[in-house]
C-alpha cells in the first residue's frame, strides 16, 4: 500500500507527544519543591506560568488570523477566574511570525497597544468566533488588558525532532553515552505518563519525587549498557503443550520429548515477558531486539543448511533425517548466545525464546524434507 487514508490522527498524536517533551524540559529545569502540571491549567503549568503548546510540521507561519493565537486568548478569557493568579501566559509555538503579522514584535508591545491591534483587526471567518468571545461580555476591558499584559508568544520553537535532540544535550544526560540517551529519555518520558495513569483527574509532577526517581532511573545508563531485565520461570503446566502453538507442533514433528517441549515453552514465555520489559525501558530499544532476531534467524538457516550435506534420499527411508533435525535444534539452542546491543547480561532463555518465536511466526521448520535436498 503506497497511500494512507486522509486523516490527521498522527499529527495530533505528534502534537501531544511534543507537549509532553516540553513538559519534561520544564521538569528537568525545575527545582525540588516545585510542581509541573499537564492538562490542568493549560497544556503545561509551571510556577506562575501557563503554557499553551502548539506543534506544526513544515515551515508554517503564525499569521494575523492564526487560530492558535485567537483561540488561546479566547480560552484565557473563558478560564480567567481560574488562571488570573498567573504572572504570565505563554503561547509556545513552532511557527514563525512573519513581518506582516499583527503578532510581529508582540512581546515588546504595551497592553493598550495589544488591545487596539486586536480590536481593530479585520478578522477572518475562521477566527471571528474567538474574537467575538474575547471582546464579548464574558470579561471586562480591565481584566482583558491584564491578560494581554501577561500574554507573550514564544515563536520559532524547535519542532518535535529538534526538541528530542535538544533534550539529549541537557546536562542531566551528560554522563550517559550517546547510544543510550534515547533509552534514558524514554524512561523519564514514561515516568511522566505514569503520573497521568496514577491520577487522571490531576496530572501533577512533583519535582522532588521526579528528581529522586531520576537519579535511580538514570544510574543504570551511566555505564555503557542497560541491565537485562530479570524474568522468573513460571511453573510447568502440561496444558500449555496442547494450546495450538506452531513452534510446539514443529518440535513435535522431530519427536522431542515432553521435557524438552516444556523447556521450549518456558523459554518462549519468558522471552515474551522480557521483551515487554525492554519496551517499558524504552520503546526505541525494539530496534535492537529486531536486529538481534535477524541475526538469530540467519544463524538458524545456516545451521540447518550446513547439516543438510549429511543427508541423502536414503535418510528419509530410515528416518535418520529426524535425528539430524534434532541435532540441528539442540545445536542451535546450546550454541553460545550474543548480547543485545546496548544491554549487559542477556540471558540464554531470551535467545532460545526468540528462536521459538521465529518458529511461531515464520515458515521456518526443524524437520528436513526431501525437497530440501
Amino acid at each position: 500500500m503506497s497511500e494512507t487514508l486522509d486523516n490527521d490522527a498522527t499529527k495530533k498524536l505528534l502534537g501531544f507527544e511534543y507537549q509532553k517533551l516540553v513538559a519534561l524540559e520544564y521538569c528537568l529545569n525545575a527545582q525540588n519543591g516545585e510542581y509541573v502540571f499537564i492538562e490542568c491549567f493549560g497544556d503545561v503549568q509551571y510556577g506562575n506560568e501557563s503554557i499553551e503548546v502548539k506543534h506544526h510540521e513544515g515551515d508554517k507561519n503564525l499569521t494575523s488570523n492564526s487560530v492558535d493565537v485567537w483561540k488561546t486568548l479566547k480560552n484565557l478569557v473563558v478560564e480567567y477566574d481560574k488562571l488570573k493568579s498567573n504572572d504570565r501566559f505563554i503561547l509556545h509555538t513552532t511557527q514563525n511570525v512573519p513581518k506582516d503579522s499583527i503578532f510581529n514584535n508582540w512581546n515588546s508591545l504595551k497592553k493598550d497597544a495589544k488591545y487596539k491591534i486586536l480590536k481593530d483587526h479585520n478578522i477572518s471567518t475562521t477566527s471571528k468566533v474567538f474574537k467575538d468571545e474575547i471582546f464579548g461580555k464574558k470579561i471586562s476591558k480591565t481584566d482583558l488588558l491584564v491578560i494581554l499584559d501577561k500574554f507573550v508568544i514564544f515563536s520559532g520553537e524547535p519542532k518535535v525532532d529538534e526538541k528530542l535532540v535538544q533534550l539529549k544535550k541537557h546536562a542531566t544526560f551528560k554522563l550517559i553515552h550517546d547510544d543510550l540517551k534515547s533509552a534514558a529519555l524514554g524512561v523519564l518520558h514514561q515516568w511522566i505518563v505514569e503520573k497521568a495513569i496514577d491520577n487522571s483527574n490531576k496530572w501533577e509532577i512533583n519535582i522532588t519525587d521526579f528528581n529522586s526517581d531520576l537519579q535511580f532511573s538514570l544510574s543504570k545508563f551511566t555505564k555503557d549498557y542497560v541491565p537485562f531485565p530479570s524474568v522468573r520461570e513460571s511453573e510447568r503446566n502440561d496444558e500449555n503443550l496442547v494450546k495450538g502453538y506452531r513452534f510446539i507442533e514443529k518440535l513435535g514433528a522431530i519427536s522431542l520429548r515432553n521435557n524438552d517441549l516444556h523447556q521450549a515453552f518456558q523459554d518462549y514465555v519468558r522471552s515474551e515477558e522480557a521483551y515487554e520489559e525492554i519496551l517499558k525501558i524504552n520503546p526505541t530499544l525494539k530496534n535492537n531486539v529486531i536486529k538481534y532476531e535477524e541475526e538469530i534467524s540467519s544463524s538458524l538457516k545456516s545451521e540447518k543448511s550446513a547439516a543438510l550435506y549429511q543427508l541423502s534420499n536414503f535418510s528419509f527411508i530410515d528416518n535418520s533425517h529426524i535425528k539430524k533435525s534434532q541435532e540441528v535444534y539442540f545445536r542451535c539452542i546450546n550454541n553460545p548466545h550474543n548480547e543485545i546491543i546496548g544491554f549487559n547480561g542477556t540471558q540464554r532463555f531470551f535467545r532460545n525464546g526468540r528462536i521459538q518465536n521465529i518458529n511461531e511466526t515464520t515458515d521456518f521448520e526443524w524437520l528436513y524434507k526431501e525437497t530440501d535436498l
